[in-house]
């Protein structure tokens, strides 16, 4: 009986193109992970503390970042707070202007994401709240008597999504 020695060398690919990449074992510990750390995003989220301050100081700084032409990283739907927080240190231009308004990195990100959230679900109908973690008070609080500011704010943040579309 002969053997094509070309027939055992497709068979052998074949194995090899299945072995590449990550198992669909691999795979769903990977989506896991990343639901876990949204999963923590969103409730740390939900916790940061807003400064009492806070329109006073971002409105100004959201201005100027405008006025210097950048455009800060946007926080996606699977990317973690962390990438979002290195991605925006990493971009001296908008370093020095946070620098300059007195603020990290991270509590930029922070407080966005955090305004972003509350100001979303404070307005959102119970129903869409049922799973939703619970918001820190003090901040429902902050933008349900600051409602001019709140829009001034979201409407100046929403000027630089217009500019990345």
């Amino acid at each position: 009986m002969l053997v094509s020695p070309s027939l055992g060398l497709q068979e052998a690919r074949a194995q090899g193109a299945e072995t590449h990449g990550p198992s669909a074992e691999q795979k769903a510990e990977i989506e896991r992970a990343v639901h876990e750390a949204m999963q923590h995003d969103i409730q740390s989220a939900a916790e940061y503390k807003l400064p009492k301050d806070f329109f006073a100081r971002m409105l100004p700084l959201i201005r100027a970042i405008r006025q210097a032409h950048l455009t800060p990283p946007m926080q996606t739907r699977n990317m973690p707070l962390a990438v979002t927080i290195r991605r925006t240190e990493a971009m001296p231009e908008l370093q020095a202007i946070l620098q300059e308004h007195d603020m990290s990195a991270r509590d930029f990100v922070m407080s966005l994401t955090t305004f972003e959230m509350t100001a979303t679900m404070s307005d959102a109908p119970p129903a869409d709240r049922k799973n939703a973690p619970r918001l820190n008070r003090d901040n429902v609080r902050l933008i349900q008597s600051h409602r001019a500011l709140t829009q001034a704010l979201l409407h100046d943040m929403d000027e630089d999504s217009e500019k990345l579309q």
